[in-house]
């Protein structure tokens, strides 16, 4: 058994996206999508037992290779390719065509996400019919 299998990681994240306020026109759209740091902040917020089993910081740091959010990034990936419709979280992809720059705000005010050269990935729960 995996340690995100262990930390019920896929149950968590649904929880925290089902808790994510919807916008106005959610009727018309499904759920909202969110950035994967977004997530990863959410996520911190209702379960900072995860990052501190995980031993990694929000995001990247200098001393260490991955952060949540890239390990959020990454695992999800995996799992949305591998088991595809069945999985209950989908991901998009936000085009860096003529994108300047995002700024997201973290724990504290930090931003967590400045000038971006490339797609953003974006994550949801699957809409059910």
């Amino acid at each position: 058994m995996t340690l995100w299998d262990k930390l019920g990681m896929d149950d968590k994240l649904v929880k925290v996206l089902k808790e994510i306020p919807a916008g106005p026109d959610a009727g018309d759209f499904g759920p909202a999508y969110v950035t994967i740091h977004q997530l990863a902040v959410e996520l911190d917020q209702r379960f900072p037992e995860v990052r501190k089993q995980l031993d990694v910081p929000l995001g990247g740091g200098a001393t260490r290779h991955s952060g949540l959010v890239e390990l959020l990034g990454k695992e999800l990936v995996d799992k949305i390719k591998r088991y595809g419709d069945v999985y209950p979280i989908e991901a998009a992809q936000l085009s860096a065509v003529r994108f300047r720059e995002l700024r997201l705000r973290g724990p504290g005010g930090r931003d967590l996400v400045g000038a971006s050269k490339s797609d953003l990935p974006l994550i949801r729960l699957r809409p059910r019919d």
